[in-house]
């Protein structure tokens, strides 16, 4: 049969803390923002501070964990045991060195797991993968490492495999999630501003021209965008963290479990953004 070979991200220790520090800290950040700005009235944080702490706590955590992410990268090859290659690495692990296999019970940087080795040691590179079953069936089933089955019934799997499963995203969702929906509320939102400083929908142009005019439909745009990934951030911290516990708690139930958390925080944001916009012209 031929060589199986699997993408995976090899970190070392040190990669691992810090793109787990950097993974956190820019999840963290949203719902810190979001709260900043209901608490902060006197004086409101406005886009002249939103947009800097956004980029800073956000964004910039956040790319240093993508640069470690792709800088760590690498081939695992399953075949009576495990070889892991990137430019300038090549690991061999004989199956008869595994004595365990142990799946990261926080999943961060994201899901993965390490090794400890019948030495007692631990193997110095840990892996990750958004979904780490495949990888473990195989070593089970082609390396022979015996410790592979029992870390592929563990619950820290279960959670990752079904998280992987129902959240398939990319790029692009992201765009039609954020920027792209956050085009109906800030719409609204500058028309609104238009009427109260201009007198009408095109006040500003008519006054001041096409480019300041899209200059400030750009910073309400700007701005409505980076509430919606702050309020989207809240009821997805919930959502992971429920499900994690109810993961752990009953592991064959993880992708219902998954299902219905996906369609609690769709429902949220897709109705609840509506309602939320709505609700600022009706009280």
């Amino acid at each position: 049969m031929p060589t199986i070979h699997l993408s995976v991200v090899a970190y070392p220790l040190s990669a691992r803390i810090a793109a787990a520090l950097l993974v956190a800290a820019s999840a963290a950040s949203l719902p810190t923002i979001g709260i900043l700005v209901l608490l902060s009235a006197d004086p409101p944080i406005l886009p002249p501070v939103l947009f800097p702490l956004f980029a800073g706590l956000t964004i910039a955590p956040a790319a240093g964990a993508w640069v470690i992410h792709r800088l760590c990268r690498a081939e695992a090859k399953v075949d009576d045991g495990l070889v892991i290659e990137r430019p300038g690495l090549q690991v061999t692990l004989p199956s008869s060195a595994v004595a365990r296999i142990m799946p990261w019970r926080v999943p961060l940087p994201g899901p993965g797991f390490s090794f400890r080795l019948r030495s007692g040691r631990r193997l110095r590179w840990s892996i990750a993968a958004p979904d780490p079953l495949p990888l473990l069936d195989q070593l089970a089933e082609r390396g022979g490492v015996d410790a592979a089955r029992a870390a592929a019934a563990h619950p820290a799997v279960a959670y990752a495999r079904a998280r992987a499963m129902l959240m398939r995203r990319r790029w692009y969702h992201l765009v039609a999630k954020f920027p792209l929906f956050a085009l109906g509320p800030a719409a609204v939102f500058f028309s609104t501003h238009q009427w109260i400083a201009y007198g009408g929908p095109l006040g500003q142009y008519y006054l001041e021209g096409l480019g300041p005019y899209l200059q400030n439909f750009a910073v309400y745009w700007m701005t409505v965008a980076i509430y919606l990934a702050c309020y989207a951030s809240m009821w997805r911290g919930l959502a992971e963290a429920c499900c994690l516990a109810l993961t752990w708690a009953t592991p064959h139930h993880a992708a219902r479990t998954r299902r219905l958390a996906e369609a609690g925080c769709r429902v949220a944001y897709f109705a609840g953004v509506p309602a939320l916009v709505a609700s600022r012209y009706l009280v």
